[in-house]
């Protein structure tokens, strides 16, 4: 059986990603711990092209094949050149059940690729199963982007500096508030200190600069 090439959007990744997060939060009907399963919509041609992903509705661990054909048919009247090219599952390693889930996935939308995402390392596995070994195997693939993935993946960077150069200044504007603070109380220390016990302008601004609005 001969290996296809496969290359992963980043609109993918961050699904399936997204689909464990919100499980782990408590964001979902599922208990924590549970894994997400979810299907892989793209367009197969010389390239699998892994394009985007659903979270699928699950019956006591496994997809509910009849609305994955639903969700399949409403992806394709949206994005008539998309179809189901495999499906996703969060998890450590390949389970006996993932067999099971595998068969009936292949069988309904003629597909052989299974994407493990691992949470513990945030590792994505493109397995293949062989028929003749009856065991997946790892496949490589490539990451690929678009010119509306690449420009959204710009705007995250350029948020993210922003937020950090915010955070920056919050933290330089504290520290130099707690240096005028040490200040201060140096000063009101060397009065006391002093035996002086009037309220001259001068201490009174300083006591002032203490009051928390």
């Amino acid at each position: 059986m001969s290996s296809p090439q496969i290359s992963l959007h980043p609109l993918l990744i961050l699904t399936i990603s997204d689909s464990h997060a919100r499980i782990e939060l408590g964001s979902s009907l599922l208990p924590p711990s549970t894994p997400s399963y979810g299907l892989i919509f793209g367009t197969s041609t010389s390239t699998l092209d892994c394009i985007d992903g659903q979270e699928c509705v699950t019956v006591k661990g496994e997809i509910d094949v009849e609305k994955a054909k639903v969700q399949s048919d409403l992806m394709k009247a949206v994005f008539p050149d998309r179809e189901v090219v495999g499906w996703f599952k969060s998890g450590e390693e390949v389970v006996k059940e993932d067999f099971i889930q595998h068969s009936k996935i292949s069988s309904l939308f003629s597909t052989n690729l299974f994407l493990l995402y691992s949470p513990l390392t945030s590792l994505l596995t493109p397995l293949q199963f062989s028929p003749s070994t009856k065991t997946f195997t790892p496949l490589p693939f490539t990451l690929t982007t678009t010119r509306p993935e690449k420009v959204a993946l710009e705007s995250v960077e350029r948020l993210q500096v922003v937020d950090e150069s915010s955070r920056l200044k919050g933290a330089n504007d504290l520290v130099l508030g707690l240096e005028g603070m040490e200040e201060r109380v140096g000063m009101l220390r060397e009065y006391l200190e002093g035996g002086r016990t009037e309220l001259k302008d001068d201490i009174m601004g300083v006591l002032q600069s203490f009051q928390i609005h």
